[in-house]
Parts: C-alpha cells; structure tokens; sequence
C-alpha cells in the first residue's frame, strides 16, 4: 500500500453512511486550511476532492466553511442566493426574520457545527419569547432553505434543520364578510374614489399587490376579463412593478357584473380627470392611481380600507380578507373548488381545500341533498 503524500488528503465512511474527504487548499486570505466534501460513494468524494485541489493549485481560493459562521452565511446567502430567486417584498420579509431573530440567536456559531439541538434550542427560545408560531414557522422555513442551499454546494454535509420538526400553531381565523356585509361595503363606497378597487377584490378576489398593479391594458371591458400579469410593491428603491407571486398567480379570470360596471366607471372618471390635469392616459397606465398620476400606495390603501369600514359601521377586518370573501362567497354558492383556485392563482388545489375548510360542512350538505332530490324523484 503506498503511502499517502503529505496533504493529498483523506477520505472516510461517516457514521450516516454518506462519505467525506478533507484535503489542504488555498484561503482568500493566502493561508491554507483542510475543507472537507461529501458525497454518496468514495470515488465521488475522490473526484469532488480532485477538483477541489486542482482549483487550489491553480491558485485559486477556496472558502473555509470550518470557521464560516452562520451569520456570515446566512449574510452571504441573502445577498448572492435570496436576491436573485425571490420577489423584493419576499427578500425585505427574509432579510428582516435574519436581522432580528436567526442572527441574534444562531449569528456566532460555527455553520460547520450547527446541530439539530441547537436549531431546536433557538426555535424554542424564540416560542418563549412570545414570537407567534406561524413566525416562528417562517423563521426555520428560512434556515432550512439557506442550509439546504450549503448542502447543495457541498459545504455542508447534511441540512440539520430539516431534521427539526416545527409543531403548527393554532390556525387562524379568517374573518370573510356575510353576503350582506359585503353588500353593506359597496353601498358605504359608492362615490368613493377607490370604489371599483373594491369591487374588483370582493368580486375576483385580487391581492393587495395584484389589484395596484393592473393596467387599463389588462382588462377587457368588452369581453368582461382580467389579466393579472404584474403586482406592486413597496422596494428599498421605491414601488416597482414585479411578476405576480408565482406562474399560477398569472392568469385570467371573468370580470362579474359589477366589477365590469365599476371599471367602466373608474375608466370615465380617471380620462376626465387625466384630461383636467393636462397629462395623457395610456393604455399601459394603472388602473389605480393617485390624483397626480403616479402609482398608489399599498399601506395608504390599507388605511383607506380601515376608513370604508367604519363609514359602512362593519367589524375590522384585513383587506385580504376580501380576497377570503371572495372564495367563500363562491363555495358556498357551489362553485367547485378547482375553479375557486384558478380565480384565486391557487398553486394547487389542495391549498384551496386547506384554506377553506370552514365552507366544506355546508357545500357538503349541499351535496347531500341534491342526492336526496335525485332519488325523491
């Protein structure tokens, strides 16, 4: 057996079964240290080994992941992985679970020894420091992306937060108007500048996001349809228009009755007012727009919506439970719950079925009875 050169490296079995080779490379720094790779079988191991050294006799550095410490990844990750595959507001909710709560809490450690216990250990630290479950939820549903991201990039062997089990909270509560609530709405907002905005969301059940972001070019009055094919957000850089929220959320849905007669409107009342200010409407132009023109606000939307429900004498709600409304609404009138989905921009069915259980008792009993009819016949 020949005798191992002096930093070659080795390779050896682990305890999970999976294989790990260590070997000397070259820091950023100029120094060396021994990084490690893994894989399934010893020859993958040899040959990931070899790159790794072949990089490194070339002169170019490697990343010591043994003294990389979880803030610093986590730092990188959001910067060179997050940013490029997620949508600002996505972004702006990550960066702000990491700053406040993961660094704090798991910044110091080593990422190379970061273990189930002490994921287990934060979580829980986190419970008993009031933060709600479903942040809770979000906060280890962030880890586990990150570190699945350094298993993939063979810095870590294994993602030990997936092995950390988060109990769910207690669901919540959605609170969807009564057909007679949302009558009671429309009524308070006749006149109201944002009228046919709420229409559009009890009708067709649009996101905050989805309804600022529409354009004169995405609805066909003639033909009564809607197009969502951007949304609105808030950025560090300002409001800009972004892809909707996933492939599902682009689509097009009917406009109802009184959606169709809100927009006619709106589009009346928004050239009188263009053509009084001196500025052109284009087809491109959002729907929704402030007097000067330039896109609207999604927080000063929420404080409008508080406003329309103390003026209608309604119970507060969330404006997204508009959008709650709205598939309520229709389940309970019978509508399948495959086409609620496409209304909403569901990516599945499942999560329709999941979100609205509270409908499913009565659509049931519905069923129920139409068997009844049937045999009664």
């Amino acid at each position: 057996m020949s005798r191992r050169a002096n930093g070659e490296g080795t390779i050896y079995q682990r305890k999970d079964g999976r294989w790990e080779g260590s070997c000397y490379v070259l820091l950023p720094s100029g120094g060396r240290a021994r990084r490690s790779v893994y894989g399934r079988t010893r020859a993958e191991v040899r040959e990931k080994m070899t790159a790794l050294q072949r990089e490194s006799d070339r002169g170019a550095p490697v990343g010591a992941s043994g003294t990389l410490t979880v803030g610093d990844y986590l730092e990188a990750w959001l910067r060179d992985v997050a940013a490029v595959k997620v949508r600002p507001a996505t972004l702006r909710s990550y960066e702000m679970y990491v700053r406040r709560h993961l660094v704090p809490g798991l910044g110091r450690k080593r990422l190379s020894r970061l273990s189930p216990a002490d994921v287990r250990a934060f979580l829980a630290d986190r419970r008993a420091a009031g933060l709600a479950p479903a942040s809770v939820k979000q906060v280890h549903a962030i880890l586990r992306a990150a570190l699945q991201h350094a298993v993939r990039e063979d810095v870590l062997p294994r993602n030990v937060a997936r092995l950390v089990v988060v109990p769910n909270g207690p669901r919540h509560e959605w609170q969807p108007l009564s057909v007679e609530e949302a009558r009671a709405l429309l009524d308070a907002a006749r006149g109201d500048r944002l009228y046919a905005l709420w229409a559009v969301a009890l009708a067709v059940g649009l996101r905050r996001g989805e309804a600022l972001g529409l354009r004169w070019c995405d609805v066909n009055l003639d033909e009564g349809l809607l197009r969502v094919r951007q949304t609105l957000q808030r950025t560090t850089e300002g409001l800009v228009f972004v892809p909707p929220k996933s492939e599902r959320s682009r689509r097009t849905v009917p406009l109802p009755a009184v959606a169709k007669t809100a927009l006619r409107e709106h589009r009346r009342a928004m050239v009188a007012e263009a053509l009084l200010r001196g500025r052109p409407m284009s087809d491109d132009a959002p729907i929704f727009v402030t007097s000067i023109g330039t896109p609207m606000e999604p927080r000063n939307i929420n404080r409008a919506f508080v406003e329309l429900l103390q003026l209608a004498g309604l119970r507060r709600i969330r404006l997204h439970d508009l959008r709650h409304t709205c598939a309520t609404l229709l389940l309970a009138q019978g509508v399948p719950a495959r086409l609620v989905m496409e209304v909403l921009g569901h990516s599945g069915i499942s999560l329709t079925m999941n979100t609205y259980t509270h409908v499913m008792p009565t659509m049931l009993r519905d069923a129920t009875d139409h068997m009844d009819r049937i045999f009664q016949a």
